[in-house]
């Protein structure tokens, strides 16, 4: 069998833990949505509430303004206080010495740290920033008209352990508005005859914000043609360079595609390990998992029987990273493999750490010829009995492909009825019009956890060769495996990062 080589999507393994807590989040959003809030029973006659968007010094003699800040469930009734300094100037204010003041649902003082902006207005923001995945929302704080200006704000992580914020801010560019996801932000740049796009990050470790990837589109002066360049600034590579088109309205034709490509498989920072030792589980009869170190490839290989071996298959991601490469004996019914997670340090030097895995047996399976374009719940059930109301929405492409679905309906949240998806799901086509990647999601509270979240990838031919999806206790991932020239996969091999360890399944094509 040819080793076969996919390039298309970044899906690494160190954005497992992200993930799974996305996922349940997800499920829980609504509850958490409910719950967050502040208490305003008890707030000091001298305080006002102050509006979330916009914020003004208050008047002399005011003692602060509260911060509407979403505290997270069990920190109900906290409040967040913009304290004036007790020494002002003429008018009563000291700008360089304002400061917050975080308090519980007693009003016992839990912490005060300096405001760190001088300007007489300011906006907040409340966005999940933090490098450590934490729970909450940080505080960060900009100059009023800091995007015209150019200037930076500040922001402060929440530490969800220690229910405090760093009182050593993170200087932030502005960023737009509803553009953070997977922790990452989005500046923006309109320019004379385009605009620039940079997707940045913090970086925990040294506490400065870094650009991870930036979408430069232009018109050629001489063509008068629009060209989109997508950069990785980490890899120091194109994801992205060539000519685009617009529709009448002016929007990008297949920009879902463009926009999957810029966000899709961001770094994460704080990895100070580099091709370490390969850890492995593995099943030994009558004690169950035991963990085994190997201090290089070559031992590792060398321990089960594939010193000399080529590799049986390999899977890259889009810069051409080795993500997984699997040994196998078809014969034997055995096979052993490395897989690969790359990250930053500190200093933005690349890190990679290996993580071995072996298995003594192939089980026996029959492929299904999987219904893509399915726009049933992964259990199969009929959506519209969970909900009154129900309705859906599909949206196609230019060549009558689908590109999105979504069914929604009523269901009663805290004794009232609220709107929610049931079920989500999303296809982005390459320019050829081939199928790049799906991504699915339901709603937990009507079809469960298991799968409420899963995505595959699909090469130029329309096979999947990657899936990913959550599971209750945990994440699942799956490499499909073809013999050249198949359309259907010959194996799969199945990671399930609950603690099991893999599968290898050899699919029985009728023979």
């Amino acid at each position: 069998m040819d080793r076969l080589r996919k390039r298309d999507s970044l899906k690494t393994g160190y954005l497992l833990c992200f993930i799974l807590g996305v996922c349940i989040g997800g499920a829980l959003l609504w509850g958490i949505s409910m719950q967050r809030g502040r208490t305003e029973a008890a707030m000091p006659e001298s305080i006002e509430p102050m509006e979330p968007e916009k914020a003004q010094m208050p008047e002399p003699g005011d003692a602060g303004t509260v911060v509407d800040y979403p505290f997270f469930s069990g920190e109900e009734g906290w409040m967040l206080v913009l304290q004036n300094s007790s020494e002002g100037d003429a008018h009563g204010v000291d700008l360089e010495e304002r400061k917050f003041c975080l308090y519980d649902e007693k009003r016992q003082l839990l912490q005060e740290f300096p405001c760190g902006i001088a300007a007489a207005e300011f906006v907040f923001r409340f966005d999940s920033l933090s490098p450590y995945y934490g729970y909450g929302d940080d505080l960060i704080v900009f100059p009023a008209g800091a995007q015209e200006k150019g200037e930076e704000g500040l922001c402060y992580l929440w530490d969800y352990k220690e229910k405090r914020f760093t009182e050593e801010p993170v200087s932030i560019p502005w960023y737009q508005e509803d553009s953070v996801k997977n922790q990452a932000f989005m500046t923006a740049k309109a320019e004379e005859n385009g605009e620039t796009n940079v997707i940045c990050r913090i970086n925990g470790g040294s506490r400065k914000v870094v650009e991870l990837r930036k979408w430069t589109l232009h018109r050629d002066e001489e063509t008068g043609e629009e060209i989109l360049h997508i950069w990785d600034c980490l890899e120091q590579q194109d994801i992205y360079f060539g000519k685009v088109e617009r529709y009448e309205t002016g929007a990008l034709i297949n920009e879902e595609y463009y926009q999957y490509l810029f966000w899709d498989g961001l770094k994460i920072f704080g990895s100070q390990e580099n091709d370490g030792p390969i850890r492995i589980q593995k099943v030994v009869q009558g004690t169950g998992l035991a963990e085994a170190e190997y201090e290089d490839r070559k031992a590792f290989l060398a321990d089960y029987g594939f010193a000399q071996a080529e590799p049986y298959y390999e899977y890259y991601d889009r810069f051409h990273n080795l993500i997984m490469e699997l040994y196998f004996d078809p014969q034997a019914g055995r096979g052993c493999g490395i897989c690969y997670y790359y990250s930053y340090n500190d200093n933005l030097d690349k890190r990679v750490s290996r993580e071995g895995f072996v298995f003594d047996e192939v089980k026996s399976g029959i492929w299904e010829p999987q219904d893509t374009f399915s726009t049933l719940p992964v259990s199969g059930k009929d959506a519209s009995a969970y909900a009154s109301g129900y309705r859906e929405i599909y949206e196609y492409t230019d060549d009558g492909c689908l590109s999105s679905f979504e069914a929604r309906g009523m269901m009663m949240c805290e004794h009232e009825p609220v709107e929610v998806s049931l079920l989500s799901v999303e296809y982005i086509y390459r320019n050829d019009g081939t199928l790049c990647h799906k991504q699915y999601h339901h709603w937990p509270m009507a079809f469960g956890t298991t799968g409420q979240a899963q995505s595959g990838d699909y090469d130029e031919q329309g096979r999947l060769v990657f899936w990913y999806g959550y599971i209750t206790h945990g994440a699942m991932e799956k490499y499909y495996i073809y013999e050249e020239g198949g359309l259907e996969p010959a194996y799969c091999l199945e990671f399930d990062h609950g603690g099991s360890p893999p599968v290898m399944v050899a699919y029985d094509r009728g023979n």
